[in-house]
This record gives structure tokens, C-alpha cells and sequence, in this order.
């Protein structure tokens, strides 16, 4: 497996095991410009903290790692 510095919505669900409109929702939710491919969201690796706070806590992240 090839490590890349940007994930799908698709991978991100998979490696959390949730339905992948929950990720898709999330991610529109932060804070930041999220890069996109076409139709595909390209979410960095950093911004998982973030994602996995909003998932397990329903907390919200005031400041999400965007760059």
C-alpha cells in the first residue's frame, strides 16, 4: 500500500468504519478549504484528529489543521 499525504471520503470512512456521507459532512463542516480532485474531497492526514474528535465526542473542533 502506497502512503499518500491526502485521503478520500471514501478511505476515511472505510478506516473509520462509517457510512461515508458522515465524513462527507463532516469535512464540509471544518473550518478550512479542503482541496478537491473532481468530484473527490482530498483531506490531508492532519486534518484526521479532527474528523475522529467530531465522530467519537460529537465535540466540536474550533480549529481544524488545515493547511
Amino acid at each position: 500500500m502506497v502512503l499518500t499525504s491526502h485521503l478520500t471520503t471514501g478511505q476515511v470512512a472505510a478506516f473509520y468504519g462509517v457510512p461515508e456521507w458522515r465524513i462527507r459532512r463532516i469535512v464540509d463542516s471544518l473550518d478550512c478549504d479542503i482541496p478537491r480532485a473532481g468530484l473527490y474531497r482530498m483531506i490531508p492526514r492532519d486534518v484526521l484528529p479532527a474528523i475522529a474528535a467530531r465522530l467519537h465526542d460529537k465535540a466540536v473542533v474550533e480549529a481544524a489543521p488545515c493547511k
